[in-house]
């Protein structure tokens, strides 16, 4: 019997579908009826009346069951239709006939979801559910009624009607939130940040002025306004280009589509789809993942589980972009992740295992000067403030916000590094072990407030080795050894699909399973959504990030070195070892007796001076020993924040440039009354430059000290672990007692003298040696005055880099300053392996010719 209506029941209440109408349920605030569930797809099922009569179409990305089977692409509703969305054990929605009045009625079904909606506790069924997102409950969509709402509103009934007849809404409507719309007008309008724009967009990663459109009658151009995020369009950054009917701009978290006479506004709310699909990685010979697929709605919780050697961190790599996969693809809204890195990296917050924190600032200066580095230079002290304030108060940490971060809890440490993460409103959230050494309750709380972040509107991924709260996840990745999905679903049914009481079981056993097996088992389940399948796409070899950066190097130079100098000034105990180190080694040298000048015996013969060349040697051993003890933690302690800057742009330019700004001024304070302590009132009476010999022995101190400074940075570039370095210092300063000459000669000993040529002390010594003017006060008797014919002594030998001149003390100088440029510059190029690698991308676009001046 035709039937004219259709009724949806689900556990939140009940709809009628009027005759004739197409009918969407789904979880967007755009469908009809509205199911606030993250297994839901934002359009999932399209109920309409067809010829034969009413049919019910899946059109989600994430499927929908009938009877425990996928159910097919459309079904025709005869009689009562009980489907779950998104998982075998997904939110239920009961669809039946209701027939005109008068000709019948069937009776409401009785409905039995499984839970009771209010307490979320199982019920007589045992089924608990995943947590929902607190969105508000399943409601009729009403349309608007008036058409100047039509001609603005995302919510439009026509508009969406005539995009389903169309074969759709466009991407851009399926995953992004409409906002506004602009009408073109002949002549220039322009974006960005400050009011008096045509275009405002209120995103702090946009500039104050950003792009300019141009309006003509050839069309639409757009151009980039040397803006610090760039404009994007269709996934390319441009500086100025023709725009095409339906182009896709970006600035910031804004997109707007060029429809028309007007420009659509879009913004990424979060509630976006992410999906990954066929993902492989090799290492070498070796494949650690094996076609790793999932998919996720938006305002999801991942977490993704497993035992060692499962592939947790290889995945995290792949779904950041900073270690792409060999082959398959992430698609972020549906778009490639790593083709569009440029642009969607702005959208990715990531917390490493280790915190990105100085541990000595405290929680609102360490996140000011990441907003200084994260937000675009015309962004004033007052919004980026402000931003801080918002974060604060979103993650709790606002009583916190003048504590330093070395005395705050493990959980409130960790909350801290997510707050640097959200400054700039990522919608990805990426977190490694964000548990990793807390207690139990501290553990409850970093993820309640993750699940809070997830509710909030983004996408958060954690990988974790705490089992206890994965109840707060929408979904589990289990991951088998060698990188295979062991398990994806809902975290309620994972224990029931492994036949395991705990987790720990479940990883024993997948641990004495092959992988492979694992995988499969996995896919032969009920449990197994099958995702859309395509190609998997090779992926081009990574090469290093594009410049793209918020600051130019300037500026970032300049705020690295304030937070430098914030970090050491904030660190007490620190900052009193170096004012003490000076003066402390300053004593070392001055224990030693005796001065420069040569004394007569009592024969009135002029002896040499053994006590002249001892002094040297203490001065240069604790320059060097200064210097390097200054600089050789200061890169490897900040691997974890260096890597994470870096891939949001920093300069490493301006990274070691800061690093050598502020390693200088610390050590050339530090040299100054070390050499005044050791030396003062005991050089020699005769000077080579500036009239005095203490100011030439301090400048080679100075020298000295630097190139020692920069050679301490390069092992900390070299190494990957902070206690390695301190073997190496201890080495490296009694490496400097051989180098330096003062003890064993190095002129003329093959071998030693050419390694000598690297070192510091060599240069340092040289260069006060000749001051000194050390070659006579040590051959002094040898030539005697009263016998002119006795010969030199074969077994004395005579330094060329110790002659009294000055030419001879410029060129030692000039040596060791260029041993601590070597340093810096090998250092710079040790620094690259820390850095996060993507895939290539192409240049930035510019128009064709007849494109309006900028």
């Amino acid at each position: 019997m035709q039937t004219t209506f259709l009724r949806v029941v689900t556990e939140a209440g009940a709809a009628t579908v009027p005759a004739d109408a197409q009918f969407i349920i789904g979880r967007a605030r755009t469908a009809d009826y509205v199911i606030a569930d993250s297994r839901v797809s934002r359009r999932h099922l399209l109920l309409e009346q067809t010829s034969g009569g009413w049919v019910v179409r899946d059109i989600s990305s994430n499927g929908t069951w009938l009877d425990g089977q996928r159910m097919p692409e459309a079904v025709a509703v005869d009689d009562e239709l009980r489907l779950r969305l998104g998982t075998p054990t997904g939110p239920e929605v009961v669809v039946h006939p209701e027939f005109p009045q008068g000709r019948g009625q069937l009776d409401e079904p009785a409905y039995d979801p499984g839970y009771d909606m209010q307490t979320m506790l199982p019920n007589s069924s045992g089924y608990t559910p995943p947590r929902a997102a607190p969105r508000g409950p399943g409601r009729p969509h009403q349309g608007p009624t008036s058409p100047a709402q039509r001609g603005r509103d995302y919510d439009d009934y026509d508009d969406r009607r005539r995009g389903e007849r169309s074969g759709g809404l466009t991407s851009l409507e399926q995953e992004h939130e409409r906002r506004t719309t602009y009408r073109l007008r002949q002549g220039t309008m322009s974006i960005g940040r400050a009011r008096d724009n045509d275009v405002v967009i209120t995103d702090l990663l946009a500039s104050r002025r950003h792009a300019e459109l141009y309006i003509g009658r050839s069309g639409v151009q757009i151009a980039d306004l040397d803006s610090a995020n760039g404009v994007f369009v269709n996934g390319r950054r441009i500086n100025r280009i023709a725009l095409e009917q339906g182009d896709v701009i970006a600035v910031g978290h804004h997109i707007f589509q060029l429809e028309g006479d007007q420009l659509v506004e879009y913004i990424d709310s979060g509630d976006v789809s992410f999906e990954a699909e066929a993902l492989n990685v090799w290492a070498g010979q070796k494949q650690l993942m094996h076609d790793m697929t999932f998919k996720l709605p938006g305002r999801a919780l991942l977490g993704v589980v497993g035992p060692s050697g499962a592939g947790k961190s290889t995945l995290l790599n792949a779904l950041t972009g900073f270690r792409p996969a060999d082959k398959g693809t992430v698609r972020y809204a549906g778009r490639d992740l790593y083709s569009e890195y440029d642009e969607l990296r702005r959208r990715i917050g990531y917390v490493p295992q280790e915190d990105l924190l100085h541990t000595s600032l405290t929680v609102r200066k360490a996140l000011e000067f990441g907003a200084e580095l994260r937000f675009p230079p015309d962004v004033t002290k007052t919004e980026r403030r402000n931003r801080v304030d918002e974060v604060l108060a979103e993650l709790g940490l606002k009583q916190h916000a003048n504590t330093q971060v070395a005395r705050l809890s493990g959980g409130q440490r960790k909350r801290t590094s997510v707050a640097l993460e959200l400054l700039t409103r990522p919608t990805l959230l990426y977190l490694d072990e964000p548990t990793s050494g807390l207690d139990p309750g501290m553990d409850k709380n970093v993820m309640e407030s993750l699940r809070n972040l997830a509710d909030d509107g983004r996408t958060v991924i954690v990988v974790t080795h705490s089992v206890a709260q994965l109840d707060l996840c929408d979904y589990i990745l289990v991951l088998a050894p060698g990188g295979y999905v062991a398990y994806f679903g809902p975290p309620q049914d994972a224990l029931s699909f492994f036949g395991k009481r705990d987790y720990p079981d479940v990883f024993l056993q997948l641990e004495a399973m092959p992988g492979v097996e694992s995988a499969a088992r996995f896919r032969n389940s009920r449990y197994y959504v099958p995702a859309s399948i395509t190609a998997p796409s090779a992926r081009p070899a990574p090469e290093e990030l594009p410049s793209l950066r918020q600051q130019s190097v300037l500026s970032q130079l300049v705020t690295l070195s304030r937070r430098t100098m914030a970090v050491v000034a904030s660190d007490k105990s620190y900052l009193r070892l170096i004012i003490a180190f000076p003066f402390l080694l300053g004593l070392i040298p001055r224990a030693i007796g005796g001065n420069f000048e040569l004394s007569a015996t009592q024969a009135k013969q002029l002896s040499p001076n053994s006590d002249g060349p001892t002094i040297l040697l203490i001065m240069v051993l604790c320059a060097c020993f200064m210097g390097m003890a200054n600089s050789v933690r200061e890169i490897v302690k900040e691997r974890a924040i260096y890597r994470r800057e870096r891939a949001i742009g920093l300069s490493r330019t301006a990274y070691i440039g800061s690093k050598v700004l502020v390693l200088t001024l610390i050590t050339v304070a530090q040299a100054i009354p070390f050499t005044l302590i050791g030396l003062a009132g005991r050089t020699p009476q005769s000077s080579l430059i500036l009239g005095n010999s203490l100011v030439a022995m301090l400048i080679a101190v100075i020298v000295v000290s630097l190139s020692s400074a920069m050679l301490g940075l390069l092992i900390s570039a070299m190494v990957d672990n902070a206690d390695k370095t301190m073997p190496l210092l201890v080495l490296l300063t009694m490496g400097q007692l051989i180098f330096s000459g003062g003890i064993v000669p190095v002129h003329g000993t093959a071998g030693l003298e050419q390694v000598a040529y690297i070192a510091p002390a060599r240069w340092g010594f040289a260069s006060m040696a000749a001051v000194g003017d050390l070659n006579r006060i040590s051959l002094a008797g040898v030539n005697r005055p009263d016998d002119p014919t006795k010969k030199i002594n074969p077994k004395v030998v005579v330094d060329p880099t110790w002659q009294h001149t000055v030419s001879t003390y410029a060129t030692d100088i000039a040596a060791g300053m260029a041993v601590g440029i070597i340093c810096i510059i090998i250092a710079s190029i040790l620094i690259r392996r820390m850095d996060p690698k993507t895939v290539k991308r192409a240049p930035a676009t510019t128009a064709v010719a007849g494109a309006p001046p900028r």
